[in-house]
């Protein structure tokens, strides 16, 4: 041959054969990429661990305000009571509010839960024509 070098000689020089050691800047720049990805790793994991004891915490729901609340504390909760209905009693039991309610034409009971306020459901009472129809 000619002093001319083939593509496929060149890349065979430029490759280390199997056995044979890597020259030392080829070896640098391993070692750095090694480290690097490793280094990415690990802050990889650490942010993945924090996420899920920040999650577990609860930390959303603490806060300056949360804090000083006391702990069955839910804020203020509207309960829509009809134009002329009054409020009639009040009772609690089983975590549960029950809130009867009546005017001239017709009575309900509210069911509230206690820790949330928020309304589960109304009992609707009217009065059987013939039945119990006050007289």
């Amino acid at each position: 041959m000619s002093g001319t070098i083939s593509p496929e000689e060149d890349a065979r020089d430029e490759a280390p054969q199997k056995g044979e050691p890597l020259s030392e800047e080829k070896l640098r720049r391993l070692k750095f990429l090694v480290a690097g990805m490793s280094g990415f790793l690990v802050l990889t994991f650490m942010l993945v661990v924090a996420a899920f004891v920040w999650r577990l915490s609860g930390a959303e729901e603490r806060g300056p305000a949360r804090a000083a609340l006391p702990a069955g504390y839910f804020g203020a909760s509207r309960i829509a009571i009809a134009p002329g209905e009054k409020l009639r009693s009040v009772t609690m039991e089983s975590g549960r509010i029950a809130i009867a309610i009546g005017s001239g034409d017709a009575e309900a009971v509210i069911i509230v839960d206690a820790k949330t306020g928020e309304e589960l459901g109304r009992i609707l009472l009217t009065p059987l024509s013939g039945f119990a129809a006050a007289e």
